[in-house]
């Protein structure tokens, strides 16, 4: 079955609740290709288009809600939720910015956590006021934000200005579909970097700790 089929039929079964069609699709690609693959080629796309149909009015909040519900139980399939944490790195935190929607972060965590990093997990949902307070009293050095909905993605303007007038060596680290579909959102609110993919925050972290700027 091509990519493009995937997707479609992913998206079809996530839109009519159809768990089982889904997780059926799911062990079909892992014949053929990797864990990786199925959530960055087929989870998050489809997630990103089923977000865009939610607001052109298309699909229902329900659907879009119930699309992520099915996913984060195939990421604790896919993925390790409960390594030791084994490298020495400065405080980090991530979370969902007002968003209700977990699996963007869950995906992130489970990836950092499987490479060996400890991270906080502030959850998802969560005001700018609450994460400034929770970073600044952590001591946090690296910050991963991350949010599913644009209006979301413009209030990380305020955190980054917040943070890095209190604490310039913080770095902030921004995800999630609005920043897919605008290449220069992430650079027009300040944030540090933009990652792409769980798998892309890996490098970007491991070069700010190299530079030795934390």
């Amino acid at each position: 079955m091509e990519l493009n089929i995937y997707q479609s039929e992913f998206e079809n079964s996530l839109l009519q609740y159809d768990k089982s069609r889904a997780f059926e699709l799911l062990d079909m690609f892992l014949l053929k290709n990797g864990k990786g693959d199925f959530i960055d080629k087929i989870i998050v796309e489809v997630l990103i288009k089923i977000g865009e149909k939610w607001e052109k009015g298309t699909v229902a909040l329900s659907q879009v809600y119930m699309s992520s519900r099915i996913c984060e139980e195939m990421i604790e399939k896919l993925l390790p939720t409960h390594l030791n944490q084994t490298k020495a790195v400065p405080p980090m935190a991530i979370v969902t910015l007002e968003d209700h929607h977990n699996l963007g972060k869950k995906i992130v965590s489970a990836v950092l956590k499987s490479a060996g990093y400890k991270i906080k997990d502030y959850g998802f949902g969560i005001r700018a006021e609450e994460i400034i307070e929770k970073a600044l009293s952590d001591n946090i050095k690296i910050l991963l934000i991350s949010v599913l909905m644009y209006p979301s993605a413009l209030k990380i303007k305020g955190i980054v200005d917040i943070l890095h007038e209190k604490d310039p060596s913080i770095k902030i680290l921004v995800g999630g579909a609005p920043f897919l579909i605008d290449k220069e959102l992430w650079k027009s609110i300040g944030a540090d970097a933009m990652g792409k993919s769980a798998a892309d925050d890996i490098p970007i972290i491991e070069r700010w700790i190299r530079g030795g700027v934390l």
